[in-house]
This record gives C-alpha cells, structure tokens and sequence, in this order.
C-alpha cells in the first residue's frame, strides 16, 4: 500500500455485529495524505486538535453509528468535554477500502438525537 497512508485501527467485531454490517471484522480503516489534507483544508482547528487521535477514535470510540444516505460509519468519542464529542466520518471507497474521511466536533443534544433515532449507538 502507498507510503502515504497510514491505518488507523480495525472495525470492530461489536460495532458489525450492533449495525448487522456485510464486512468482516477487523476490516481495517486508514487514513490517507489526501484525507488528511481535507480534514486539514476543511476543519483546520478541529483537526490540529484531533489529529493525533484518529486512531484513538477508531480503536475505543464511546459510540458508532451508520450514516442513512451513504452507509459511511461514523466514529463518536469525548475527550473530557462534557457536551462536545468528535465525529471521525469513516466510508469505503468502491474496492470496499475504508478511509477516514472527515472530522467535526458535535454537541451533545445533536448526538443524543442521532441515538434516539437509532442511528447511533453506545459501543
């Protein structure tokens, strides 16, 4: 694989089995220069702040969920903050590789509406 992709972590084999998901688990998911440089273009504070973690997010996220429109997996994890979690957006490309694609902080009432909806939760 090229040099300019590093991988984060796995799919985890609960976060399969809460979404019923058609990959196996331990998928891998990486994390590309381009992907890097978006997140860098698009969200420079959060990312300066969260870059180091990508891999944190992936590996022990305090929940997931599944994006309705396109299946992309969505990573939540707090990092002491009480009402702000980080969301790491993770969707396969056509050969089924899954990249890190975005990051964003949310708020609290945001996530807790996305799991009264069923489309996240608790890992």
């Amino acid at each position: 694989m090229n040099t300019d992709i590093e991988k984060l972590g796995v799919v985890g084999q609960v976060i399969v089995d809460k979404f019923n998901l058609s990959i196996s688990p331990d998928t891998p998911v990486y994390v590309g220069l381009s992907n890097r440089i978006h997140m860098e273009n698009r969200h420079e504070e959060i990312y300066s702040k969260y870059a180091d973690c990508l891999g944190d997010i992936i590996q022990s996220p305090d929940y997931v969920g599944v994006h309705p429109n396109d299946s992309s997996l969505e990573y939540y994890k707090n990092f002491g903050d009480t009402v702000i979690h980080v969301k790491l957006a993770v969707r396969p490309t056509k050969n089924g590789v899954y990249f890190a694609r975005t990051v964003y902080e949310i708020n609290e009432v945001s996530l807790n509406s996305y799991i009264r909806k069923g489309r996240v939760k608790a890992v």
